[in-house]
């Protein structure tokens, strides 16, 4: 457990010890557990004790997940590692993230909607529910020589505050009620950033860097206690909705944004990529091309000298490694329409996500959990964005979780491992090991270079760090943009039915994909064939 780790987990342990008012003994208890001082460590006991607490039996799990929800936002900093311990401890109890979040916008609701006023019968009730608290705590001392005892005496703390309402006023309204009472305007002016213009509408005012645009939309209006903002890697055209059509079925959370940025090079990409695919589709189906390509292969063949390498080639061939080092001339010849807007991309990349770590390192959104998705350059967006912010100080408690789809940067460890710094929750690396695009545009780089975008990600001293292969869904760089959809609803991002139009859509885009698979399938079997000569030849 790193500085960073061990400093939250012992602020966390206060914040419990303070909120439940809990017997010394108890508290001491807590805090040798945490330094591995004391204690039992079986988990399965610590979760069977929570269980078997007669109110949690009574009223179930949520009324602990509302009380410890209530803790964490009394003083308005909704640390984003907060929420994925919740989420853990829900996982644990065996609770529904839906009813979690229920909760969380039922809070949300309550504190910009309602502006609430104690009355005598909820005076009443509370000053009853400070009677049973005391009692529970007295209750506790007993219980307190091991853990099983202290989270007993600790979900009864914790849970007190709720026990004369139940768990129905949880949901329904009571804990937001609560805390509005105790909070209200510290908490709507710290997490919202009402102090500020917040993230709807937020526009560059000057420019920044070689920066021309730069400027955050609003996907979904309405609030919420987890902000999702997210960065497309191209955009099909120059209107409006250019950069929001492509999220239109996500729904991650009631308050979500989309990041319109540098639109003027963004649309010349998305046309140049277009046509590299259609010009490769070409290329592949034409047999004056599949000849050019066996040819390619024969000279490449030539220099494998020993059968190690042959037989890497033979295995790899078919996912793509051949055409990687051996790319058609005709192919190559039409590269500089790419290459060129790509690399001006790319550039103009790093320095949005670069300004983009300012935005939210100055809490423009307040102080909430954030989660960040994007795709091929908007993936780049938000690793260089993570990158920035890892450098900079107070650079925790703001990230819960990122996407990254096709991302078109590095894949080394070391890169990765200090953006996790930054992120409470998972980093998700989503790729495509025949994403002959990417491996295309960076062809001119050395061969232990490895992207993200084409493969997992080393993570075995990095558990946060998640690698899904999308090969399944993605055939191809541009189904980042036309799946879309399909790709988040495949990491575990929540995501709406798609509609009639959208169906429709997808049905005219699969056409065309069957055309291609039919291209490639002709240049397999050309690579194919040409190998298997090579090794029968090599064998005499």
């Amino acid at each position: 457990m790193n500085e960073q780790c061990k400093k939250f987990s012992h602020d966390a342990i206060e914040l419990v010890i303070r909120y439940c008012d809990l017997p010394e003994k108890t508290n001491n208890a807590l805090r040798q557990h945490l330094d591995n001082e004391g204690g039992n460590n079986d988990i399965a006991s610590l979760i069977m004790s929570i269980k078997s607490d007669p109110y949690i039996q009574r009223h179930s799990g949520i009324i602990l997940m509302g009380s410890l929800l209530m803790m964490v936002m009394e003083k308005g900093d909704y640390d984003c590692r907060y929420r994925v311990l919740l989420r853990h401890i829900g996982a644990l109890l065996g609770i529904s993230w839906d009813d979690f979040e229920d909760m969380e916008d039922t809070l949300t609701d309550c504190l910009i909607n309602d502006q609430y006023i104690e009355s005598d019968e909820t005076r009443t009730e509370r000053e009853k529910t400070a009677r049973m608290k005391k009692i529970k705590r007295y209750a506790s001392i007993a219980a307190a020589g091991s853990v099983g005892g202290i989270l007993i005496g600790l979900t009864g703390g914790l849970a007190a505050p709720f026990i004369a309402t139940g768990v129905g006023a949880v949901i329904g309204g009571g804990a937001a009620a609560g805390i509005a009472t105790t909070a209200g305007s510290a908490v709507l002016g710290s997490a919202f950033g009402v102090a500020g213009a917040g993230l709807a509408g937020y526009k560059m005012k000057k420019r920044v860097g070689a920066i021309e645009e730069f400027a955050i939309e609003t996907l979904s209006d309405e609030n919420s206690l987890h902000v999702v903002l997210c960065v497309s890697g191209w955009i099909d055209d120059n209107t409006d909705k250019a950069f929001k059509q492509q999220w239109r079925h996500l729904w991650m959370s009631k308050e979500q944004y989309t990041l319109r940025y540098e639109s003027k090079y963004l649309i010349e990409l998305g046309k140049a990529i277009d046509y590299l695919m259609s010009f490769a589709y070409t290329l592949r189906y034409e047999s004056k091309y599949l000849i050019e390509l066996g040819k390619a292969i024969d000279y490449l063949m030539s220099f494998a000298v020993s059968y190690a390498i042959q037989h890497t080639l033979m295995e790899t061939a078919l996912a793509g490694l051949v055409s990687a080092i051996a790319w058609p001339v005709a192919l190559l010849s039409a590269s500089s329409v790419l290459d060129n807007p790509w690399n001006v991309c790319i550039s103009r990349a790093t320095e949005v996500g670069e300004h983009l770590a300012d935005i939210l390192l100055a809490r423009q959104h307040g102080k909430r959990p954030i989660t960040l998705i994007g795709f091929s350059l908007g993936a780049r967006v938000i690793y260089h964005c993570l990158l920035a912010m890892s450098r900079r100080p107070d650079c925790v408690g703001i990230i819960e979780d990122v996407v990254l789809l096709g991302a078109p940067v590095s894949a080394s460890p070391k890169q990765w491992r200090q953006m996790c710094t930054v992120v409470g929750g998972r980093v998700i690396n989503g790729y495509c090991n025949t994403d002959w695009l990417l491996r295309f545009l960076y062809r001119t780089m050395n061969v232990q270079f490895t992207i993200a975008g084409t493969g997992p990600v080393d993570n075995r001293n990095e558990r946060k760090i998640v690698n899904f292969n999308l090969s399944h869904i993605v055939k191809g760089h541009m189904d980042y943009s036309k799946r879309l959809t399909e790709v988040l609803d495949a990491v575990g991002v929540k995501v709406t039915p798609r509609s009639r139009t959208s169906d429709e859509d997808l049905q005219k885009y699969e056409q065309e994909q069957q055309k291609m698979e039919i291209a490639e399938e002709a240049m397999e079997n050309v690579v194919d064939e040409k190998i298997k000569e090579k090794f029968s030849q090599t064998s005499v």
